[in-house]
Formats: structure tokens, C-alpha cells, sequence
């Protein structure tokens, strides 16, 4: 789990999902009978951002803008048509921040999704209407729902000698296996309404300043 290579693609694979999500600087693309969110992360606890208590769950609307010419380019799976970022608060200071990947452009059926956990979710400064936060990833977990996703995973995971400490990735089809999670210390920005959550892309080396996040609306 130290060996560098493992850390830089799982980069690799937070910026496809970046890639899935930036889609909302041109066009939000939503399917008008998507089908509604449930979070198979429990929520617990809350997190006071600014004057905002932060808590339970936050999901996007379905995605489908730009997900096609990722699938196009290898960067997903072949079966992905859309896609959702959700977030979910976990503890008083631990967050899951998730993308969900679906066979059809209305979120119903499930071809993979990623989480990765934080721990020690401090709020610091006011940055306008943002809110500069770090935390510690602690946890990385991946689905696939479809023998698709299952054998384009593996496939990833094999091909960049990834494996989860020493034990090779073996996915199930339905089952969350946990890889593990870097300890890196994270810096983001975050934007909470008592509805809304948006937050950049986190780094462990430089600020964010912009939003990069779909607009999650709480459930």
C-alpha cells in the first residue's frame, strides 16, 4: 500500500472520475425521469461549515454531459452512460466522497462506483463564499455492478501492478472491496447551503480555489 506507483494511479483514477464530473463547466446534462439516489453509505453525525450543520446525504443529479467521449477514451467503462457525485458525512469529522457510474441515462442501474473516505475534517478559512478544509484519506472502495466494470478494473489494477497490500484486486460483481486509503493529508475547498454541497478537487500539495464538483442537493 507505501509503493508509489499504487498512489499516482489511484490519482489516475480520481482524475477519470474529474473528468466525468467537470462535464457541468459546459452543460449540465440531467435525465428529467432519473431515478432517485440511495446512499449504500450510512450517514452519521455532522459537520459545521461556516454557520452550515453538514450532515447525512448529498447527491447530484444524473450526468450524462461528457460520458460518452470519456467511455470513447477508455477512461470508463464501456456499459457507463451516466454518472453522479455523492457525498455523504460519516462521522463528526469524516466524510465519503463517492462517484456513481450507471448503464443508463437515468442513474438506475448501477456499473461501478468509487469512495474515498477522509478522516479529521477541519474547516479553516473563509475563502468568499467557500471554505478552505483538509482531512486525511483513509479509505478507497470500489464496486462493479457489471461484469463490464469487473473485468475493466481488474484489468486496470493488473496492468499497473496495483494490488491491495501485496494481495491481488479480485472484484465480485455486487461486492464493495476495500483497497485501502494513502494517509495523505488533503486540502479542498467546500461550499455548504442547509440544500447544497459543492467541493473542489483536493490536493495534497496545493490549494484548491475553484469548485469542480457537481451541485449535490441534500436527501
Amino acid at each position: 500500500m507505501k509503493k508509489l506507483l499504487f498512489w499516482m494511479v489511484l490519482l489516475i483514477v480520481g482524475i477519470v472520475v474529474l473528468l466525468g464530473s467537470c462535464a457541468k463547466k459546459d452543460d449540465d446534462s440531467t435525465a428529467a425521469t432519473a431515478t432517485a439516489f440511495t446512499s449504500t453509505t450510512t450517514a452519521a453525525g455532522s459537520i459545521t461549515v461556516g454557520s452550515v450543520a453538514m450532515s447525512g446525504v448529498y447527491a447530484s443529479a444524473c450526468n450524462t454531459t461528457g460520458v460518452a467521449a470519456a467511455v470513447t477514451a477508455g477512461y470508463f467503462p464501456s456499459d457507463i452512460k451516466a454518472n453522479r457525485d455523492v457525498l455523504v458525512v460519516t462521522g463528526s469529522d469524516n466524510i465519503s466522497e463517492e462517484s456513481h457510474f450507471y448503464t443508463d441515462t437515468t442513474c438506475s442501474t448501477l456499473s461501478a462506483s468509487l469512495k474515498d473516505g477522509n478522516d479529521n475534517f477541519t474547516v479553516g478559512d473563509a475563502s468568499g463564499e467557500f471554505y478552505k478544509v483538509t482531512y486525511k484519506e483513509t479509505g478507497f472502495k470500489i464496486k462493479a455492478g457489471t461484469t463490464v466494470a469487473e473485468t475493466y478494473y481488474e484489468n486496470y489494477f493488473s496492468t499497473n501492478g496495483i494490488t491491495a497490500s501485496g494481495t491481488t484486486i479480485d472484484l465480485v460483481v455486487g461486492t464493495e472491496y476495500d483497497v485501502g486509503g494513502s494517509g495523505k493529508n488533503e486540502m479542498n475547498i467546500f461550499y455548504v447551503s442547509s440544500t447544497i454541497v459543492r467541493h473542489g478537487d483536493d490536493d495534497n500539495t496545493t490549494q484548491p480555489t475553484e469548485m469542480d464538483s457537481l451541485e449535490m442537493t441534500k436527501q
